[in-house]
């Protein structure tokens, strides 16, 4: 176990996709197939790949947005790539397109996504949240929308495993949901007083760790989960890489 880290935290903070669930069975899929539905293709796996590791596109009805206009040519592969550091722009150019409605585009990836919900796995066992919730308090921060948040959490029986819960509809200013900054201080503000880790898997989950630390204290550690054995090259050495529920367990419990 790391002690020094281990003594230094009173809050462990989960992201939900790819960390507590593996989503590639629902949400990687409908993303698929969201996008054949609206270019009549099919997603080509180095462009999804593009847009959800390297461009940290962490919302799903983005993220499938931007592969469609990418597709349209109205979005370049260089504006998408800056997401993380100018995610309005992006945002901006979504919401506005002259192309499809974007909350028709939210109602068709919502009833796919429904269709495959259930075929989601556990990445983190009940038990070893129970352990990690008896040591600290607990908190999500994440993209997922509240109700298909609370469906897989209560599908899997874990909805009481957390103290606070920063979902995609706590916020109402979409420039401060997560990837941004302040989605992770409304989480620490309510559960951490030492300091805390945060558990993600992309770089959007990165991104949002290091701003938050370059403005507000504590100090948040980010830990990367590479649970589907990505091993994404431009991760940083700087930040601890684990791929396994055990490779956690030693560092938090």
């Amino acid at each position: 176990m790391d002690l020094t880290l281990k003594n230094s935290i009173d809050a462990v903070i989960f992201d939900v996709d790819g960390v507590l669930i593996d989503v590639r069975p629902s949400y990687h899929k409908a993303i698929y197939e969201t996008f054949k539905h609206y270019t009549k293709k099919d997603l080509k796996q180095e462009d999804f790949i593009f847009v959800k590791k390297k461009a940290g596109i962490n919302n799903d009805w983005e993220s499938t947005s931007v592969l469609i206009l990418i597709d349209y040519g109205y979005i370049k592969k260089e504006e998408a790539i800056e997401y993380t550091k100018n995610q309005t722009y992006i945002q901006k150019k979504i919401f506005e397109n002259p192309y499809f409605n974007y909350h028709e585009l939210v109602e068709v990836f919502e009833a796919f996504y429904k269709k495959f919900r259930t075929h989601e796995k556990l990445l983190l066992g009940k038990e070893f949240l129970e352990k990690i919730k008896r040591r600290y308090k607990t908190g999500i921060v994440t993209g997922r929308p509240r109700e298909d948040l609370m469906f897989s959490l209560k599908y899997f029986d874990i909805e009481n495993m957390f103290d606070f819960i920063v979902d995609d509809d706590f916020i109402e200013d979409k420039t401060k949901r997560k990837p941004s900054k302040y989605a992770l201080k409304y989480c620490v503000d309510a559960i951490c007083e030492k300091g805390g880790v945060y558990l993600g898997d992309t770089i959007s989950d990165i991104m949002m760790t290091k701003h938050y630390n370059e403005c507000f204290k504590p100090l948040i550690h980010y830990i990367h989960c590479d649970f589907y054995g990505n091993e994404d090259s431009s991760i940083s050495q700087e930040y601890t890489c684990v791929k396994t529920q055990e490779e956690l367990e030693a560092l938090l419990l």
